[in-house]
């Protein structure tokens, strides 16, 4: 059962339009880049990632499947490469910007009007935010409140 600090988060984005959505996404995955150290962020494909989801924000034309091969392309490479090779932070970091990721993602395939998403993809929808966010808190890159902050910002435009 979550508590009702998350379920209120969890219904404050729900709330949201889906632009908005998006926009606390990347809130996200911007937060937890700053958590880390510029080196680590770097290293990882944090900041790479972050940039990308920045360009898709601001129109770049980047696709749900350009942002899901920022996971973990065909040759084994992306941000999911790097889990398991350094502290369990950094990991936790990764998890949260790959569901900022995957959320996005998912948004735009949906977008493009794509009925089978990739998996990974597939199984996201708005209860994934808590998720995310939790990842987040548990990198130490945001707080509830902060989120919940963040959230009541879209809100109002």
């Amino acid at each position: 059962m979550q508590s009702p600090h998350v379920e209120h988060l969890a219904r404050s984005f729900v709330a949201l339009d889906e632009r908005s959505k998006a926009s606390f996404c990347l809130w996200i995955a911007v937060q937890v880049r700053d958590a880390l150290t510029p080196a680590e962020a770097q290293r990882v494909g944090i900041s790479h990632v972050v940039a990308t989801l920045q360009a898709w924000e601001a129109g770049s034309p980047v696709t749900g499947e350009h942002l899901n091969e920022q996971l973990m392309d065909a040759n084994d490479e992306g941000l999911y490469a790097n889990l398991g090779r350094g502290p369990s932070e950094t990991d936790t970091a990764i998890e949260a910007v790959g569901g900022s990721v995957c959320y996005i993602a998912w948004i735009a395939y949906r977008k493009a009007g794509q009925q089978h998403l990739p998996d990974g993809i597939d199984g996201v929808n708005d209860d994934f935010i808590t998720w995310i966010v939790q990842q987040a808190v548990d990198c130490r890159a945001v707080t509830h409140e902060a989120c919940l902050s963040a959230i009541r910002k879209f809100a109002s435009g």
